[in-house]
């Protein structure tokens, strides 16, 4: 073999070599300076490689994350035709045998689930009492029909801002039915219906409230009777008062009575309330190698759908959570749809922490692009003719969905989608 030849050959690969380097830095999106999304400077002292890196990955998004998915239209038919209220049913209610059975907690195929919106809406109230569980105030309804409702009222307008920390603020009566929508679209159908209701203080309230009710409502300047109900954090200087119309909104959301057993748990990743602290979740990278000491696969993975569920509205206050047949309830969503300008990454944390998530959760995530996701529940909600949210909202739910794409994508990027993906569970 001539000098040359080895010469040539050697030059060959040392060319083939620098290619390989220069592509590899090229490509690769980890080092790389952000060019479209800057990160936070809030929290990256507690986990500053993990939030770089899932924005790095952002700015790198292939397009199919940006646009439209056409193999979601027919789903999106289906879901429309679910909450389009059918003619040929009147006031309809599920038995007892068909809640939390099959799929979903309840039934919503077939304009059942429009139907019953519509019921919960319009249906006639025959006593209104306090609902004194729970740190918000809140009301519960009994109908003629024996259905019972817990009622949010509307605390803020739904372009007030939230500011401060993550749990500030009342609940978001919005956010509530903005979160069954959001979750009924998102395919996590373990959630009570839930729609906005007006309620006539005078006639709807006053005049068929319990005794214990009326001693919690006292009457304004204006002569009109206010509530300030009973609960933990309820004060009689924190009242809901009656609009120019002498009416309340709220949200109204189907209560789930006896035989109802829930098995309440406390979050691995919840927060800390009373200080500043921080919770070891905030300080450990490697926290779910605790957890999963602990849960099953199965749970985690259903924490992971729900902290993703929980991101897009912003929802920080899932310190516990409800379990019902082996099933994660996603209940209490009133501390969403706080501030459309901030995103709290860290609420993903069990997905960027322990990088799993189930198969069939990524698929239909991965048909939402575009769009998809919150026109879908803006056509939902039309057929009860609810505005739930500014545009702000929105537009802020589609652009954390894309990092939520980015953070799985951060964890394929780290472990591969052999480890990432579960599709046994």
């Amino acid at each position: 073999m001539s000098m040359n030849y080895v010469f040539g050959f050697a030059l060959f690969l040392l060319l083939l070599v620098a290619l390989n380097i220069y592509f590899f830095y090229t490509l690769m999106p980890i080092g790389k300076k952000s060019l479209s999304f800057n990160v936070p400077s809030i929290k990256l002292d507690q986990s500053p490689s993990v939030f770089k890196d899932i924005y790095d990955y952002l700015n790198y998004l292939p397009n199919q994350y940006r646009n439209r998915n056409s193999k979601f239209f027919p789903l999106q038919k289906y879901l429309l035709t679910s909450f389009s209220p059918s003619d040929n049913i009147e006031n309809y209610w599920p038995t007892q045998k068909e809640v939390g059975t099959g799929s979903s907690l309840y039934p919503h195929k077939n304009g059942v689930a429009g139907q019953m919106l519509s019921a919960m809406k319009a249906g006639q109230i025959v006593i209104v009492d306090n609902a004194v569980k729970g740190t918000q105030l809140k009301l519960l309804l009994l109908l003629e029909t024996h259905q019972k409702l817990y009622f949010k009222p509307k605390r803020y307008e739904r372009d007030h801002i939230i500011h401060g920390s993550i749990v500030a603020g009342f609940d978001r009566h919005n956010a509530e039915v903005f979160a069954y929508y959001l979750a009924m679209t998102l395919n996590f159908t373990w959630i009570p219906p839930s729609v906005i209701r007006k309620l006539h203080v005078d006639r709807e309230i006053f005049s068929i409230a319990t005794m214990g009710l009326r001693k919690t409502m006292i009457k304004n300047g204006n002569g009109e009777y206010c509530i300030y109900g009973k609960c933990f954090y309820c004060k009689i200087n924190e009242t809901v008062c009656p609009d120019n119309n002498g009416e309340i909104e709220g949200a109204a959301i189907l209560y789930l009575d006896r035989p109802f057993q829930f098995q309440v748990y406390k979050s691995p990743w919840r927060r800390n309330y009373r200080d500043s602290k921080l919770m070891e979740w905030q300080r450990e990278n490697d926290f779910c190698k605790k957890v999963m000491g602990t849960l099953s696969t199965k749970r985690i993975l259903d924490l992971v759908d729900i902290s993703i569920f929980d991101f897009l509205i912003q929802n920080g206050d899932r310190h516990r959570y409800e379990m019902y047949k082996d099933r994660i309830l996603l209940l209490d969503n009133g501390k969403g749809l706080g501030n459309p300008s901030v995103d709290e990454l860290d609420i993903l944390a069990p997905l960027y922490q322990c990088c799993i998530l189930r198969l069939t959760t990524w698929k239909y995530l991965e048909l939402l692009s575009g769009g998809s996701l919150t026109e879908t529940i803006k056509l939902m909600s039309s057929f009860q003719d609810e505005n739930l949210a500014t545009e702000d909202h929105f537009k802020a739910v589609e652009r954390r969905l894309l990092k939520v794409y980015a953070t799985v994508q951060y964890c394929i990027g780290r472990y591969g989608s052999a480890k990432v993906f579960k599709s046994h569970w």
